[in-house]
């Protein structure tokens, strides 16, 4: 496997990557850095929540690919290959700590 190829599954190309990204780096920085208007506590908790969503949400899209047959109207046969959302067991129990895990932080802000 060549790294470039490894490297460009983790370009931000889709929201869920970008929301895994951000929720990623904010929690790194609240572990190291002191929160201004939030306590760390609930800032852990919220970018983790996110960083959990987008991480299942990454899990549960899924590129398929087939073989177009030939056609006259279209041309020859070609490879199509699209993203889908196909839900499976990991990526929900990801989404599912990922809601929680806002949510809590949501009350925790409320909460004062």
């Amino acid at each position: 496997m060549d790294v470039g190829d490894f490297l460009k599954s983790f370009a931000i190309d889709t929201w869920y990557k970008a929301v895994m990204y951000l929720g990623g780096v904010v929690l790194v920085i609240s572990f190291f850095a002191e929160a201004k208007g939030l306590t760390n506590d609930q800032l852990q908790l919220l970018s983790g929540g996110v960083f959990l969503v987008g991480l299942g949400e990454w899990k549960n899209h899924k590129e398929v690919s087939w073989i177009k047959p030939p056609n006259v109207y279209t041309g020859g046969p070609a490879l199509m290959s699209a993203t889908v959302r196909k839900a499976d067991l990991v990526g929900v129990v990801l989404d599912l700590a990922g809601v929680v895990l806002i949510g809590l932080s949501i009350v925790s802000i409320f909460r004062g």
